[in-house]
């Protein structure tokens, strides 16, 4: 865990007034996950876009099971800003003192491979805003590196499996239609 702090502590050398005021900004996009949920209630509002819909609201369900009701609840990790005391938030204290996995990152990259799967130029961009969502945590001292880390990949992961279970389920069965044929 120490070099987490040291990693955090050296992400706090970069800190600008530009920056204080935009991370928090970045942050606020993965917030209780509402930038994807917004996504996907206009993605399934409208017809074309209505499979992808459909698959980030099975990721978001997926990746809200396993991040708050599973893995917060089993590591509970205590946030790098509980530990050390020392350190001043510009942004106000988590609800909840759980930083294992980070679920803005978590979220975040699901969203974007979910995104990518359908549409490679646009998952691109969701990639790029999820990278900085991650990195807006660790700037804001939310989460140690390992946190992001893990809940990026665990993101990742999670959409391939919920999008590959959803195809699955979804999947029509193949039923051939018998002809009657008075020749036989």
């Amino acid at each position: 865990m120490e070099w987490e702090f040291t990693v955090l502590n050296q992400i706090q050398q970069i800190r600008t007034d530009f920056l204080d005021k935009l991370m928090p900004c970045i942050t606020f996009l993965g917030q209780w996950a509402i930038l994807w949920i917004v996504i996907t209630i206009l993605c399934i509002a409208f017809k074309q876009k209505r499979k992808l819909g459909i698959s980030l609201a099975f990721n978001i369900v997926i990746n809200t099971i396993a991040c708050n009701l599973i893995f917060k609840s089993i590591v509970q990790r205590l946030r790098p800003y509980v530990l050390n005391e020392s350190f001043t938030l510009i942004i106000p204290p988590e609800k909840d003192f759980f930083s294992f996995p980070s679920g803005h990152s978590m979220f975040a990259f699901g969203a974007a491979t979910i995104i990518f799967i359908y549409n490679k130029k646009i998952g691109i961009c969701m990639y790029l805003l999820a990278a900085m969502i991650a990195f807006s945590r660790l700037y804001l001292y939310m989460h140690f590196p390992t946190d992001v880390m893990i809940g990026s990949l665990m993101g990742i992961i999670l959409a391939v499996f919920s999008y590959k279970i959803e195809k699955h389920l979804l999947v029509k069965p193949n039923i051939r239609k018998v002809t009657y044929s008075p020749h036989l």
